[in-house]
């Protein structure tokens, strides 16, 4: 199986460098090419244009950082979602439930499977393997991607359709959140008092 990796920022980039330890074949892709070099390097294909992972590549892990850059690289004139393919779309970005679901929808209208799969961790765990993989999407899209899943996350659940595992994030994220908040509100009156 063909990898592509749409989007080679932090989080990308240590995906990219995972799957490659891990022996698959990778081709990868982002707006700022120069963030493709490093993994040129280790053995990666770099594709000039979305369009090129969905055309070249099994299954494409996309990455980004926020909507502005999904609309351009899904929908873009050269975007993932500018000619028909038979190519598997996990998506790994954090993003709302509503954003999920509405990109799923596009997506799916132009008849192209789509898994949702935002993760918890940071570089270091992308890097070992060790992320927790949250899924939404059709069951059958999901068994596909769950091999390709399974080589990043220590754990990955389906958890439903497209916009559960957005929410199911949204879930995890919160406590930790206030967590980091109150330990930083009892760090304050410790150092006050």
């Amino acid at each position: 199986m063909k990898i592509g990796v749409c989007g080679t920022g932090r989080m990308g980039a240590a995906m990219a460098e995972r799957l490659l330890e891990q022996g698959q074949t990778v081709e990868v892709w982002n707006r700022t090419s120069g963030r493709t070099q490093a993994l040129a390097d280790q053995g990666a294909s770099v594709a000039t244009k979305p369009a090129e992972l969905m055309a070249n590549c099994d299954l494409v892990i996309c990455m980004l950082f926020d909507a502005a850059a999904q609309a351009e690289v899904y929908q873009g004139e050269d975007g993932l979602l500018s000619r028909q393919s038979d190519t598997l779309i996990v998506d790994m970005s954090t993003m709302t439930p509503d954003a999920a679901r509405a990109l799923g929808a596009d997506v799916a209208a132009a008849g192209i499977a789509f898994v949702e799969c935002p993760v918890g961790g940071t570089v270091a765990p992308a890097k070992n393997g060790k992320l927790l993989g949250m899924a939404g999407g059709e069951a059958a899209a999901f068994a596909t991607a769950k091999p390709v899943l399974e080589l990043l996350c220590r754990r990955v659940e389906h958890v439903g359709d497209v916009g559960t595992a957005a929410a199911m994030k949204l879930a995890v994220n919160l406590p930790l959140a206030t967590y980091w908040e109150a330990l930083g509100e009892a760090l304050s009156l410790a150092i006050a008092g």
